[in-house]
């Protein structure tokens, strides 16, 4: 986290913008605060640790209101403690005017290996493009837990009030739209992250998500419900974004349905030998879910051929899916097994 808090302080001063530098310490660590402190930052330390990420940016913001810190701040930002940001950060960020919550793109920190971190270099792409197309249009955009900002009152409507669940970003996103505030997709500056090392932090972090999505399925349905009054369309996109994630379990649900569908179409056309009412259901499913299929990898290739072929987002081969595909399935049994545990990616951190 020494390296962030640098980083901040770098940009601020070559920007001529006061930052003011809040680190949370989840439970009680003597060597990160001990590092801190030598350097002139005085972290906040949550004791007992747990048992969620909300918990400890709820108790961050007490501890700033104290201080006045956050009414004083124009925007809170949010970054994971392993980040970090380019030269020129502070002075090219540029919110819009009457922005309350935005979401900046993130690209992991030097090439990705092979696995599992090249589908998500490739996804962190294809949900930048996603969610800059999404802001043209005027449509809802999703936190995505880190590089966001916030002004005070959205931090408060937001993060700060997303307790309920492990997926406090999905959480704060459908708490903000539903009190009316849009989140924004800002195409630059970028923030660069080192995501978890080896398959099984890669899973924990994915594991605490999924067991979030899933509660917040029925918690967030109320907000869900109230968003869709004003806007039906923009409802309809954010609940996809939010809960039809992640992208290759729906690649591998969408083939599973298309192979059933056409399963079902030679039963049927085989046993009755005339159209019925469920040869046109299994003919209109295998339709569908192909043409979403389609649809996804014309997708991706518009991402491909818009973004090249940067060090960051290499080429993503079938190994590396099936790799990706076996995180999500080790991350589901952990989820299943305990749903609302905050699964640690990084158990030092």
């Amino acid at each position: 986290m020494l390296p962030l808090c640098r980083d901040l302080r770098r940009e601020g001063e070559a920007a001529g913008v006061a930052v003011d530098i809040c680190v949370v310490l989840d439970g009680g660590d003597a060597a990160a605060a001990a590092a801190l402190a030598a350097e002139g930052f005085a972290p906040l330390v949550k004791t007992p640790a747990g048992p969620a990420k909300g918990a400890a940016l709820a108790y961050a913001t007490r501890e700033l209101d104290a201080a006045g810190r956050i009414e004083a701040a124009d925007f809170v930002l949010v970054f994971d403690a392993d980040m970090r940001l380019p030269d020129g950060f502070c002075r090219d960020l540029a919110v819009p005017e009457g922005c309350d919550a935005f979401q900046l793109p993130v690209r992991p920190a030097g090439a990705p290996a092979h696995g599992a971190p090249r589908v998500e270099a490739l996804s962190l792409a294809a949900a930048l493009v996603d969610d800059l197309a999404r802001d043209r249009e005027g449509l809802l955009v999703r936190l995505r837990g880190k590089a966001m900002g916030f002004s005070p009152r959205a931090w408060r409507l937001g993060p700060a009030a997303a307790l309920r669940t492990t997926a406090e970003d999905s959480e704060a996103t459908l708490a903000l739209a539903a009190a009316g505030l849009r989140v924004r997709a800002l195409p630059a500056p970028f923030a660069f992250d080192e995501p978890p090392a080896g398959a099984a932090a890669m899973a924990a972090s994915r594991a605490r998500w999924l067991g979030g999505q899933t509660k917040l399925l029925v918690t967030g349905l109320p907000k869900l419900l109230a968003i869709a009054e004003r806007s039906p369309r923009g409802a309809f996109v954010l609940a996809a974004d939010v809960f039809l994630r992640p992208r290759a379990f729906a690649w591998l649900f969408l083939a599973a349905a298309a192979l059933l569908a056409d399963a079902a179409l030679v039963f049927f056309s085989v046993t009755f030998r005339v159209a019925g009412p469920g040869f046109t259901l299994a003919a209109l499913l295998s339709a569908t879910t192909k043409a979403a299929l389609v649809s996804e990898a014309l997708t991706l290739g518009a991402v491909r051929s818009r973004i090249g072929t940067p060090p960051e987002v290499p080429p993503v081969a079938v190994a590396d899916v099936r790799a990706a595909l076996g995180v999500w399935l080790r991350a589901a049994a952990k989820a299943l097994r305990a749903p609302s545990r905050w699964h640690r990616a990084r158990p030092e951190a």
